[in-house]
């Protein structure tokens, strides 16, 4: 792919003055964006213009909606920023006129295409060929502009060069991180070992098979324990937490206290409750799917699954139960992990600097 930008950048621009940060705040993303406006104090001289778009409800689809805000909110400030940050590519699609101004960075946990084969697990309907052809091209001729990419993990950098040809030095895989001191080990001294799981739309993250495994295989060596919003009945050894809220102390504490953490998804981009739970020191088990592949170092810091693999599910949480050792030891290796790779201070670091860098 051709750089759009290459002129600009070498053109140069004031080079003193803020980087504007278009921010989508939905689900994980307001996450990001938070964790981003926290590591801004150590940024120095000049720090981001922040621009957090808001979800609307709206007849509009939510590209045609959120894009429309987007625009809405950056087009008065355009002269006086030195570039443009997008997260996420949704917002990114009316403005593309605006690239030709100035340098533009597009960030996303996933491409269209990559999520084509999770639509069903989403409860959507199958794109018709030649809507799925029609928007790929719309986004190759958006992505073509950009001075950048961000990818949150290298399923998604690989569907950005792929298929829509953008090139590998281009692409900045930069994880969203997590905020390692809010989430850290606590105190784990009851008889039997915790199992969590944290995921709100309870079936498309595999709850109701893990459900199953622990009545057959789990009950009486551990307890479980599930955060979801909806609603599911306690039993022997499940207790059920709903109307909990992110980063919220009630969530840290029971990231804390557990010993396993597990997330069976059918279809996932890219879970932040992995990076809290390696944060808090709790072993892993989720599926090989989206950018999960990249947050668990097989055997070390947890296990991969396939999905609806419910036998080798249930062995490796079996394994993690009875064998306190091994736990102890992925424990260790989980939060170690956690502070190298998922570090959000750290991380907001390489991204201002990767942004900066094409602006």
């Amino acid at each position: 792919m051709v750089n759009g930008q290459t002129l600009i950048r070498q053109a140069g621009g004031a080079g003193n003055r803020p980087i504007a940060y278009l921010m989508e705040q939905t689900l994980g993303n307001a996450t990001h964006y938070l964790n981003l406006r926290g590591a801004e104090p150590g940024l120095g001289v000049p720090g981001p213009r922040w621009l957090p778009i808001e979800y609307r409800p709206s007849a509009l689809p939510w590209t045609i909606m959120g894009g429309m805000l987007a625009r809405r909110a950056l087009a008065p400030i355009l002269d006086e920023v030195d570039g443009v940050f997008i997260h996420t590519m949704t917002l990114a699609l009316t403005s593309v006129d605006l690239f030709r101004k100035k340098p533009t960075v597009l960030s996303c946990d996933a491409t269209p295409v990559a999520k084509r084969d999770m639509r069903r697990a989403y409860g959507q309907a199958p794109q018709r060929r030649v809507s799925e052809v029609a928007k790929r091209e719309l986004y190759r001729q958006m992505l073509r502009r950009g001075a950048g990419y961000v990818a949150w993990s290298n399923w998604a950098k690989d569907s950005l060069i792929r298929d829509y040809g953008c090139r590998d030095d281009d692409v900045a895989v930069i994880s969203p991180g997590v905020d390692t001191t809010s989430f850290a080990p606590g105190t784990r001294d009851h008889a039997r070992p915790r199992i969590l799981f944290v995921g709100g739309d309870f079936v498309r993250k595999g709850g109701d098979l893990l459900l199953e495994i622990y009545r057959k295989h789990l009950r009486g060596c551990a307890d479980l324990i599930l955060v979801t919003r909806e609603h599911v009945s306690e039993e022997p050894g499940v207790t059920v937490h709903r109307n909990v809220a992110a980063n919220s102390d009630e969530l840290r504490a029971l990231y804390a206290t557990s010993d396993v953490f597990v997330l069976p998804t059918r279809a996932e981009c890219y879970a932040l409750v992995c990076m809290e739970a390696l944060a808090s020191g709790v072993p892993i088990v989720t599926t090989r799917v989206g950018g999960l592949r990249d947050m668990v170092l097989e055997g070390q810091t947890g296990h991969l699954v396939d999905v609806d693999d419910g036998h080798t599910l249930a062995r490796s949480l079996l394994s993690l139960c009875l064998e306190p050792d091994k736990r102890a030891q992925m424990s260790s290796a989980a939060r170690a992990d956690a502070l190298k790779r998922f570090d959000a201070t750290k991380n907001a670091k390489k991204l201002f600097e990767f942004v900066r860098s094409r602006c």
